[in-house]
Formats: structure tokens, C-alpha cells, sequence
């Protein structure tokens, strides 16, 4: 079974575009893209659209991914969370063996792992860590369908 390491983090904060903006400040990261919601509906926001233009159309910010050099990081909004500053999951980069071969492993340990999207799936284990392994390539690519804004 190979993991190809650390495909990305989620990190909690409590202004989507305030953490946006401190994390590319400290580490230089660019902007892969970003979801909200826009009546209720989890998209993409387009590339051509700043936080403020999305704002303006009713869009709620929900997720940023940003990156560089390999490095992988997004930060979500924390309402209904314990609270900021803390990890929300960890995904780990894995082939089409160890998707299986992992997640046959964490079901027979008592996980419950569930499949959100065809190429990762999710599972707490029993120190409560949330983990996700993902399928796709790095760096990370929109999950959603692209908002109408």
C-alpha cells in the first residue's frame, strides 16, 4: 500500500478571507480557487471573481485552497465548529491500491468511512482524527460545479 504523502490540510478559521489573505502573506501561496454557497448550493467560485464581487451576488464564503512547490493547504469557514486555529482533516495522496487496501483497513479497525466524492473518502479513527484519502492529483482541483455569479 503507498501513500505519496500529504495531499493537503483544511485549517478552521473563523473569515474565509481574512485566513485567504494572512496564509498567502505568510507562505507565499498562490490561490488554486474557491467554493461558497450561493442559495444554499456548495460551488465553485469562478477564477475572474474576487471574494468582494462574490460577496455582492449573495455568495457565503466557505473554502480557499491555496499552494505552492508541492505544499497543499486550504482554510474553511468554522461556523458550527469547536471553534479556529485547529485542523479540520488531513488528506493523504494515495494510488488506487492503497484507496482500497486503506480503506478495507480502517472499516476492519471499526472506522466508518464514507465516500463523499468518487476519488476520496473520509473516516474519523479512534483518537478522532478526521482523514481523507484522496485520488487526485495534486495540487487540488475544484470538487463542485462552478457558481452562477
Amino acid at each position: 500500500m503507498h501513500i505519496d504523502g500529504i495531499h493537503h490540510l483544511v485549517l478552521l478559521v473563523d473569515d474565509v478571507q481574512k485566513g485567504e489573505s494572512y496564509y498567502r502573506e505568510l507562505f507565499d501561496l498562490e490561490v488554486h480557487f474557491r467554493e461558497g454557497t450561493l442559495d444554499g448550493e456548495l460551488g465553485t467560485v469562478p477564477e475572474e471573481v474576487s471574494w468582494e464581487e462574490a460577496l455582492d451576488e449573495g455568495v457565503t464564503p466557505y473554502m480557499s485552497f491555496l499552494g505552492r512547490d508541492g505544499f497543499h493547504v486550504a482554510v474553511a469557514n468554522a461556523k458550527g465548529q469547536q471553534d479556529t486555529g485547529r485542523l479540520d482533516h488531513i488528506a493523504l495522496a494515495v494510488d488506487d491500491d492503497a484507496f482500497e487496501a486503506i480503506t478495507e483497513h480502517a472499516d476492519s479497525l471499526g472506522c466508518d468511512v464514507k465516500e463523499n466524492a468518487s476519488h476520496h473518502r473520509v473516516f474519523l479513527d479512534r483518537y478522532n482524527v478526521k482523514w481523507e484519502l484522496n485520488e487526485k492529483p495534486r495540487p487540488p482541483g475544484p470538487a463542485f460545479t462552478e457558481l452562477d455569479v
